[in-house]
């Protein structure tokens, strides 16, 4: 332990000794030292960028190509068309015995409506009948079934025309209506115009008349 004490201040001793001589004349002056300063790395140089070229991509097989319109002439009224026309696609024309399904339903075909009127009858006939006269006037004839002979009688009322206040008698030949006078001359003949639709005239004076239901 006493030979420790010694060294201690021996120790002491120098460290001191080192701190003065540092302030000692003609002694150079040593500056403690510095963290050392790391400069910065000079900048980077950027690559030189070359020119970049840009195309269109090339139309994909089977396309149409659609070409630039030619100029238009000063003053020219129709202007050439732009692109690329497609012709019209032929009509497809229907393959016998194909898929039912893909058929076109038409309408059913109405029948023909017969407009010729049935042949008149004796039965048919029977019955109370408006006339018009020549001038514009309207009567009455009635059809009797009652037999007259070889004929079937009648009469009429209202008429203006004296050939028509003689009618006693009628008779269906064909289609044609015949009247008849006392004594079997014939007043008038009318044909079949319509259904339940007679015109004609009278016999003697030839006046024009009509007869319907």
């Amino acid at each position: 332990m006493f030979l420790l004490l010694p060294l201690g201040g021996l120790l002491a001793g120098c460290e001191a000794s080192s701190r003065l001589g540092s302030l000692l004349p003609g002694e150079p002056y040593r500056p403690a030292p510095r963290n050392e300063i790391v400069a910065a790395p000079p900048p980077l140089t950027p690559a030189p960028a070359g020119e970049v070229e840009s195309s269109a991509l090339p139309p994909p097989p089977g396309a149409n190509v659609a070409t630039a319109p030619p100029p238009v002439a000063p003053g020219d009224p129709f202007p050439p068309a732009t692109g690329t026309i497609n012709p019209p696609a032929a009509p497809q024309t229907p393959v016998p015995g194909a898929n039912p399904a893909n058929r076109v339903a038409t309408a059913p075909v109405a029948p023909p409506v017969n407009t010729t009127p049935s042949a008149p009858t004796r039965t048919g006939l029977i019955g109370n009948w408006s006339v018009r006269e020549s001038n514009g006037a309207s009567c009455r004839v009635t059809l009797s079934s009652a037999p007259k002979l070889d004929l079937y009688g009648a009469g009429t009322s209202g008429c203006q025309n004296r050939e028509l206040q003689r009618v006693n008698a009628w008779e269906l030949a064909g289609s044609e209506v015949i009247l008849y006078e006392p004594g079997g001359g014939v007043v008038a003949r009318l044909r079949q115009a319509g259904q339940q639709n007679f015109s004609g005239a009278t016999a003697k004076s030839g006046a024009p008349l009509t007869m319907s239901k």
